[in-house]
């Protein structure tokens, strides 16, 4: 009895030195580093509504990590909803705005024909399907804000402050060979008691946004080469069933899609339902057999600011300009005509 009182003090003296000891050897992959700053309590109550327009949140973590990899880009809102036109979602225009009258979206720096949502891959967990993305910006424009095909600059995003395992517009093929996605505009706006689904979001993409690929290729690594051809996805998509379901399901935002069982009846490979857990900060996704360990943003209040947080350098829509120049002329005191009388 006393040997076995003595073998456990030991192992509880000594395990926390062994973990010290395993950081020290290899800090990226030990058992500390992993676990620290892990959310206890990140399950609270998911946000009941976002409006992407009127955020009162700060996006400064946002601006300052994305300016290296990109571009941002002042518009008004009038610009987005102009974009966003051909489509049946909610606009924003003829809401009242307040003070705040220009956003900002980012453009990424990546070659002509990229599109979001095409270099990662999926997890089944238990909040759905999970987007893990191998570009270094991933973590944050994948499982927050919105991304369109822009007239004017391409593929840009918009900041948002509501956090879904990813922001994606589904389809099924008939031929029940291939899936595809595609990801959610603007006009997807997040409610948690209707969520997104395909009836309340009706915008139409072009068929070159949209990403297809077999289902053996959905259940691995995925990358541009491995996407179908344009002239087949266009095939695709004419002959395919769409799905849109991300719903609030006990308090947490879920990304429902594809079938997981008629995936694994189809390829032969199981899916572990992975566990969805969060660390604070910003890191790309760590998985294992069993879970998923992936960076989460506090956001600071920018009511509480005394300024309005922005990037430290980004270029002007022509509307902007226009709205500034408009501004700056109202600011000028009135003429004094002066002469003979």
């Amino acid at each position: 009895m006393h040997s076995l009182i003595r073998n456990i003090t030991l192992f509880i003296i000594l395990f926390p030195i062994s973990l010290l000891h395993s950081q020290q050897d290899n800090p990226r992959d030990s058992l500390l580093d992993k676990i620290r700053d892990i959310e206890i309590a990140l399950d609270a109550p998911v946000e009941s509504e976002e409006n992407l327009y009127m955020n009162t949140v700060s996006f400064q973590s946002f601006y300052d990590v994305l300016s290296p990899m990109g571009e941002w880009i002042q518009i008004t809102k009038e610009d987005i909803d102009e974009d966003l036109s051909d489509g049946e979602g909610e606009g924003y225009s003829s809401l009242g705005f307040g003070d705040e009258e220009f956003l900002f979206i980012w453009r990424p720096g990546v070659e002509k024909n990229w599109k979001p949502y095409v270099n990662g891959k999926w997890e089944y967990t238990d909040r759905g399907w999970l987007w893990i993305s191998n570009d270094k910006w991933g973590n944050q424009t994948y499982n927050y804000g919105r991304w369109w095909n822009s007239p004017k600059y391409g593929w840009v995003w918009l900041p948002g402050y509501t956090w879904a395992p990813a922001w994606v517009r589904w389809k099924v093929a008939n031929d029940g060979n291939h899936i595809g996605w595609v990801a959610l505009s603007p006009k997807a706006k997040w409610n948690s008691e209707e969520g997104i689904t395909e009836k309340n979001y009706n915008y139409t993409n072009s068929a070159s946004d949209w990403v297809f690929v077999d289902n053996n290729t959905f259940t691995g690594d995925i990358s541009p080469e491995k996407v179908v051809g344009l002239e087949t996805g266009n095939n695709l998509l004419k002959e395919s069933k769409t799905i849109t379901d991300i719903r609030a399901e006990n308090d947490v935002i879920v990304n429902n899609g594809p079938d997981v069982t008629v995936i694994e009846t189809r390829t032969g490979k199981k899916f572990n339902r992975k566990h969805l857990r969060f660390r604070n900060g910003q890191n790309n996704a760590f998985t294992d057999n069993n879970d998923v360990i992936i960076g989460k943003e506090k956001f600071d209040n920018k009511l509480n600011g005394t300024r309005l947080d922005k990037p430290n350098k980004y270029k002007k829509s022509e509307r902007v300009k226009k709205m500034l120049r408009k501004k700056q002329g109202h600011k000028k005191p009135p003429r004094i005509k002066t002469g003979r009388q």
